[in-house]
C-alpha cells in the first residue's frame, strides 16, 4: 500500500521567495504629487499670519515680565530706604555735597559727592561692596572705582537698552568703566526749587535732594502721595555713585525762566530734560516703557505714572508738604 497519492497531472512548481521580489520590484512606482504654487502661497500666508497675531504677544508677554522685575527692583529700593530710616532716623540725602555740586566740576574729587544709591549699599545685601568704600573721600575718588565701577543689578530695569556705563567726558577722565543707574529721587517740583537750598529764593520740595535731612514725618502730604524714585533712561549723566546727579525734578528746564526756571511741560519723559552747557542731560524721569514710567512712593508702594499726567497732579506729588488737594482719581 502506498502512502501518498501521484499527482495525476504535472503539478505547478512553487515559485521562490527570490521571484516575488524581484517581479515586485519590476512594478512601477508611484510618484507622491507635489505642491502646486497656489498651495504653497497660502501655506506660507497662513504662517505669515500666525506670526503676525503670536509675535506681538510673545513681545507683550516679555515687556510685562521685565516690567515685573522694574517694579521688584523699585520694591527692594523702597525697603532699603525706609531700613535706612530706621538706622538714621532720616531717608537719605541725593547727595552729601551741595547741588552745584558733581562730576561736571573742574574738580570733583575735592567734592565728597556720596549719592544716596551709595549710603544704601549695606541695605540692599551689597554689605560687602559698601565695606570696600571709602568715605573720606570723593565717592569719583581712584580709591572707590572697585565699588563704583561695580554694575548693581537692583539699579539696571529690565527694558533699558541703553550704555552700561558713562561714556561723557566728565566721568571718563576717571574711569571708562562709571557705572549708571535706572532709578533717581526726585528731588523737587523744578530747577530753581531744588538749587534753592543756594540760592535762598527757595527751599527744595521733595524729600531727597542734595544735602537733604527729611524725616517720615516731615511729609506731611502723606507717604502714599509723595514720590521718593523714579526711572530714568539718561545713559551719560547717571553714574550712581556721584550724588550730583542722582536726583531730577518734576518739570523740565528752561533757562529762559527764571526764577524756578521750569518749563510749562512735565519733566516725564521729556527730551530734552536739561538743555544746558554742563551738565547736558537728556532725559529726566523718563523710562524705556511705553507711556510713561515706574515711580516709588513714599509708602513703598510701586505705581506707573503715565506721561500725560496732569502738570498740576504730578508737580504735587513730587511736594512733601504742598498741601495740594488731590481727589482719588487723580492718583495713579
Amino acid at each position: 500500500m502506498t502512502w501518498f497519492r501521484r499527482c495525476p497531472r504535472r503539478c505547478p512548481r512553487p515559485r521562490s521567495p527570490l521571484a516575488s521580489r524581484v517581479s515586485a520590484a519590476s512594478l512601477p512606482a508611484t510618484s507622491a504629487r507635489a505642491f502646486t504654487l497656489i498651495e504653497l502661497l497660502v501655506v506660507i500666508a497662513i504662517v505669515a499670519i500666525l506670526v503676525a497675531i503670536l509675535l506681538p504677544a510673545v513681545q507683550y508677554a516679555r515687556e510685562a515680565a521685565r516690567q515685573s522685575q522694574c517694579r521688584n527692583n523699585l520694591r527692594q529700593i523702597g525697603i532699603a530706604l525706609h531700613s535706612y530710616h530706621e538706622t538714621h532716623s532720616l531717608f537719605p540725602p541725593s547727595s552729601t555735597s551741595d547741588v552745584e555740586q558733581g562730576g561736571w566740576i573742574t574738580n570733583p574729587l575735592s567734592r565728597h559727592l556720596h549719592s544716596w544709591s551709595l549710603l544704601i549699599l549695606p541695605q540692599i545685601d551689597q554689605g560687602a561692596l559698601y565695606s570696600r568704600l571709602d568715605s573720606q573721600v570723593s565717592s569719583l575718588h581712584p580709591n572707590n572705582l572697585p565699588v563704583t565701577e561695580t554694575q548693581i543689578p537692583v539699579y539696571r530695569c529690565a527694558s533699558y537698552t541703553g550704555a552700561r556705563v558713562s561714556a561723557n567726558g566728565n566721568y571718563t577722565r576717571f574711569s571708562p568703566k562709571l557705572a549708571i543707574s535706572n532709578y533717581v529721587s526726585m528731588g523737587s517740583t523744578n530747577s530753581g526749587v531744588i538749587y534753592g537750598g543756594n540760592t535762598g529764593l527757595f527751599v527744595p520740595d521733595g524729600v531727597m535732594f542734595p544735602l537733604s535731612s527729611t524725616k517720615a514725618g516731615d511729609v506731611t502730604d502723606g507717604l502714599s502721595n509723595t514720590m521718593l524714585v523714579v526711572e530714568t533712561r539718561e545713559q551719560q549723566h547717571a553714574v550712581w555713585a556721584d550724588g550730583g546727579v542722582m536726583a531730577v525734578v518734576a518739570m523740565r528746564y528752561d533757562d529762559a525762566n527764571s526764577p524756578s526756571y521750569a518749563g510749562p511741560e512735565l519733566a516725564l519723559n521729556y527730551h530734552p530734560y536739561f538743555k544746558y552747557d554742563n551738565p547736558d542731560v537728556e532725559w529726566g524721569p523718563s523710562s524705556q516703557h511705553a507711556g510713561g514710567a515706574f515711580h516709588l512712593f513714599g509708602d513703598g508702594g510701586v505705581r506707573f505714572v503715565s506721561d500725560s499726567t496732569a502738570v498740576s497732579v504730578y508737580v504735587a506729588m513730587a511736594t512733601k508738604a504742598g498741601n495740594e488737594q488731590l481727589s482719588a482719581g487723580d492718583l495713579p
